[in-house]
């Protein structure tokens, strides 16, 4: 490549594209450095869970088409993984019966080399994580395509092994997309073996007709199967140990945290106790038998004296 080219033109083609039909093989491998605790994800309360176009850790090849948010991805067999027709999107599940189906926004192009079928935006690369070149870019040949070469910068307060070396990087001129990240240090790659851009798809390809399970119904199944369990446990825990009540004697030292309400004249009060992760509420009226509604979450004790209750 002319070093007159500079880093920003190739970045915006990275970032923009142009954004065309593709289809190929992408393979991965992780070099045995990430444990399998490492895979997973957050969501708010409410949220769908994503779904990913990869997962696992194993070295994987997949056929893959994309075409804006249409994509197929395959193992090699022909065995699918992941469907979207761009307005939903179904999930393949090993030791699952049915596909996952959820709605085309909870894509994430994440796992086994998938992520090579989305760009990185623009604000993953503020910032010094894989973000930097080391050198001067070079032009190179991919896939019989010419193609920019170069390393980038790895964090420079990285503690990870995965993340301590040096990413070499080999990008599509025309497209803008990654063909090929590896960090040669730890035996981790991401590549394209085969890579063809610009055909026309035929829309099957992206659509599944057949029975799925939403999102609602996994949650439900997980809950059913987690009472089962627990029931199971119980059940084993009774017969072997004990079925009977089990009661414990707790003396704890409480302090006053809050006092939310007080009345002088009757005596009455509402009062939050606690002490190291220790939480407690008191409260006081005059003796009365009327209904006395807290609105307390959790077991309340209640007592009375020959004034109060």
């Amino acid at each position: 490549m002319d070093q007159s080219v500079p880093w920003v033109q190739v970045l915006v083609q990275m970032v923009h594209g142009p954004d065309v039909p593709v289809r190929g093989i992408i393979s991965s491998a992780d070099g045995g450095l990430r444990s399998r605790d490492e895979v997973g994800w957050t969501a708010f309360s409410g949220a769908l869970p994503p779904t990913f176009t990869g997962g696992g850790i194993e070295a994987t090849e997949l056929r893959v088409w994309r075409d804006g948010m249409r994509v197929r991805i395959e193992h090699l067999d022909g065995r699918p993984l992941l469907l979207c027709d761009a307005v939903t999107c179904w999930r393949f599940r090993m030791g699952r019966e049915l596909p996952r189906v959820a709605p085309a926004a909870t894509l994430r192009f994440v796992g086994n080399g998938t992520g090579l079928l989305a760009r990185r935006p623009a604000e993953d690369w503020v910032g010094d994580d894989y973000t930097r070149p080391t050198g001067p870019l070079t032009a190179t040949t991919y896939l019989s395509r010419p193609a920019w070469q170069f390393e980038l910068a790895p964090p420079p307060q990285s503690r990870s092994p995965r993340t301590a070396h040096p990413m070499r990087m080999v990008v599509d001129q025309q497209t803008g997309l990654v063909l090929e990240q590896r960090i040669d240090a730890v035996g981790s790659a991401e590549r394209w073996s085969q890579f063809f851009i610009g055909e026309v798809f035929d829309e099957a390809l992206f659509t599944w007709d057949g029975p799925a399970e939403s999102v609602a119904a996994e949650a439900r199944r997980q809950r059913a199967a987690d009472r089962a369990l627990r029931a199971e446990r119980r059940r084993w825990f009774d017969t072997h140990v004990t079925a009977e009540p089990l009661h414990a004697a707790v003396t704890a030292d409480l302090d006053l945290q809050y006092l939310h309400t007080f009345d002088s004249g009757t005596g009455a009060f509402e009062a939050r106790l606690g002490r190291r992760g220790i939480t407690a509420s008191l409260a006081r009226r005059p003796r009365s038998t009327e209904v006395w509604e807290l609105q307390w979450a959790g077991p309340v004790h209640r007592w009375s004296t020959s004034r109060f209750d």
